[in-house]
């Protein structure tokens, strides 16, 4: 049976490069580092640590099982800090991400629901790649992210994706942009104009755009990039080119010197998802599905 104690040594082992150094990190003894490791390797049916003269390190199977023993210590720990906080305060912390533009719009009502179901939530801001990480890693809980056609996504046994909105994409343009009063707009209708896009060309926001434009006979000319849809929305003000952005991302109305076209004859959505760890306690996952699907970004799936 697998022992905490020593996924432990094995993390000091590649933390530290030596017996001697690891059992002082842990504060135990040389032998008993050695009797964990031993443990281990019987468990697994190989070594996990190789000593030689420059210390100790870890074998391949050993640097395999590493990710895996962060994984379970630090879900351990949080357990237990979880259960201490739950006993002094009467209420359970859980650990969520969310993608950067869904902050301001979709975390207050998230948070207010959390707190209502009785639970202090850790709040993570952080890229698509990075959120993934946390939630297999279990430094999350649970994370809130949207789909990026050609990523695929392999979930863990026990993980959930649940699909919970379709936000709405819209192109924004300078207020005193030649289309803004028209009744019907079409994608083609912006053919000259240039246009502000993601940092990279990768961007799912980005790629639809291009899909759609093509669709319309043109290809658009990139006048500005920025991942920051704040400097986006400048950019646009400032008569730079015009956007393609998430409902989450639009300035709130009256703010920054910008229209949003109406366009027909294209649809702009992409999906948001609700990630859960088998750690998030069902009550925690309703109150979020709750929060996400009243939001008002979108429309709600399923």
């Amino acid at each position: 049976m697998l022992d905490l104690r020593q996924l432990r040594a094995l993390r000091a082992i590649a933390e530290h490069g030596s017996i001697l150094r690891a059992a002082t990190a842990l504060q135990w003894s040389q032998p008993t580092v050695t009797h964990h490791l031993r443990g281990l390797s019987r468990l697994l049916g190989t070594e996990v640590v190789a000593s030689g003269s420059d210390g100790t390190r870890l074998t391949a199977i050993g640097e395999a099982m590493l990710p895996h023993a962060n994984a379970i210590l630090n879900r351990a720990d949080r357990a237990v800090d979880e259960m201490r906080s739950l006993v002094a305060a009467g209420r359970r912390r859980l650990a969520i991400g969310v993608f950067p533009s869904a902050g301001a719009r979709l975390l207050p009502r998230v948070v207010q629901e959390l707190r209502a179901a009785g639970f202090d939530p850790d709040v993570t801001e952080a890229e698509l790649d990075p959120l993934m990480a946390g939630m297999t890693g279990l430094t999350l809980d649970a994370a809130i992210v949207y789909d990026a056609p050609g990523r695929p996504t392999v979930l863990p046994p026990g993980f959930r994706m649940i699909p919970v909105v379709r936000e709405q994409l819209s192109v924004i343009v300078p207020a005193e942009h030649r289309l803004v009063g028209r009744d019907r707009i079409t994608l083609a209708d912006l053919e000259d104009d240039p246009w502000v896009v993601g940092a990279t060309a990768a961007d799912p926001v980005d790629a639809a755009l291009l899909a759609a434009a093509r669709s319309a006979g043109f290809t658009p000319r990139i006048a500005m990039r920025s991942d920051d849809y704040a400097v986006v929305a400048a950019y646009v003000a400032a008569g730079i080119g015009v956007a393609l952005v998430p409902a989450l991302a639009l300035p709130r109305q009256g703010e920054d010197d910008i229209a949003v076209l109406p366009l027909t004859g294209t649809t702009f959505e992409r999906r948001i998802f609700l990630v859960t760890a088998p750690t998030l306690a069902a009550d925690a996952r309703s109150a979020i599905e709750r929060a996400l699907r009243t939001t008002g970004t979108g429309s709600a799936i399923g």
